[in-house]
């Protein structure tokens, strides 16, 4: 019976410190993807389009993604899972990290930084939506108080810019909206093949498919790599790496290691930072109504642990 105790001791001791290790994972990711935005409005300024920034953060960053994968195919078991899982890890990671992120990026040509990271911030929701519809994963009281002292903190911000922006405001908005909705599928998705790949691989293979889906892109397209600005470039590759390299790798751990509500709802982070990095790099507006839908936000994150 003692022995039983101990067991249970140990492993509930090994649950919380995963537990721990994917929340701080999970915001430390948040934080890098959140800053994306800024950099793409600067991308913006500097006579860039959502193709031409798309492909330049996919060429910074799909060489990384390749040698990993190459350095994980080394072992064996990998090679399996890639022969039986490897196309539906590249589907959903261009379902990610390809048509969210032109959905998104498009979006930031007709809102603010803000703006678009508060309606990006729908994306929980819908996780926890989908969680409930396709896999009977009802939500409990805590989730549903974070998601509604969050959402409080959000409908300040957006009842405030939406009455100070103009018309195109709306086409933004959606797009942001369908590009937060994509994000939710990828989430629901995603989770049972990195637990059967393991986080490393599938980031690879799935990060590495979407880069290659949007050189495709690019090809179709009018964009000549050689005539963008030096800036942009810069910018572009600083997107590519820390904006995308190292926050794929970090959520995909995360997510290893939490359920995709929980992973999702860490991402309450994210309107914060963008809000601060909007205001002093983009000197965009800060009004007692984002004061207020900061503090609410916050308290959401609190009302997680």
């Amino acid at each position: 019976m003692s022995e039983n105790v101990v067991d249970n001791t140990v492993e509930n001791k090994q649950n919380l410190s995963q537990y721990r290790q994917g929340i701080l994972l999970a915001l430390i990711g948040t934080a890098l993807f959140s800053i994306k935005p800024v950099f793409i409005k600067l991308a913006y300024q500097y006579g860039g389009d959502a193709t031409s920034i798309m492909s330049l953060r996919a060429l910074s960053s799909l060489p990384f993604y390749i040698v990993i994968l190459l350095w994980s195919l080394r072992s064996q078991t990998n090679r399996t899972y890639v022969k039986k899982f490897g196309w539906q890890a590249a589907g959903i990671g261009v379902l990610g990290y390809y048509l969210a992120s032109y959905l998104d990026i498009t979006a930031l040509a007709s809102i603010s930084a803000q703006l678009e990271r508060l309606l990006i911030f729908l994306f929980p929701t819908f996780v926890v939506l989908l969680s409930w519809y396709f896999s009977g994963q009802k939500p409990n009281k805590k989730t549903v108080t974070a998601i509604i002292i969050g959402y409080l903190g959000i409908s300040l911000i957006v009842a405030h810019d939406l009455s100070h922006l103009g018309a195109q405001v709306w086409t933004g908005s959606a797009l942001a909206v369908c590009s937060a909705f994509v994000f939710a599928c990828y989430l629901i998705l995603s989770k049972r093949i990195i637990t059967i790949m393991g986080s490393q691989l599938f980031t690879s293979l799935g990060m590495g498919s979407a880069g290659v889906a949007i050189l495709i892109h690019l090809q179709f397209s009018e964009v000549n790599i050689e005539s963008l600005s030096q800036e942009l470039i810069i910018l572009g590759v600083t997107l590519g790496f820390f904006c995308t390299v190292l926050p794929s790798y970090l959520v995909s751990a995360a997510m290893a290691r939490l359920t995709p509500s929980l992973l999702s709802l860490t991402s309450n982070i994210g309107p914060v930072i963008t809000a601060i990095f909007a205001i002093f790099i983009l000197e965009e507006s800060f009004t007692a109504y984002h004061a207020a839908g900061m503090v609410l936000v916050i308290l959401s994150i609190i009302k997680l642990k």
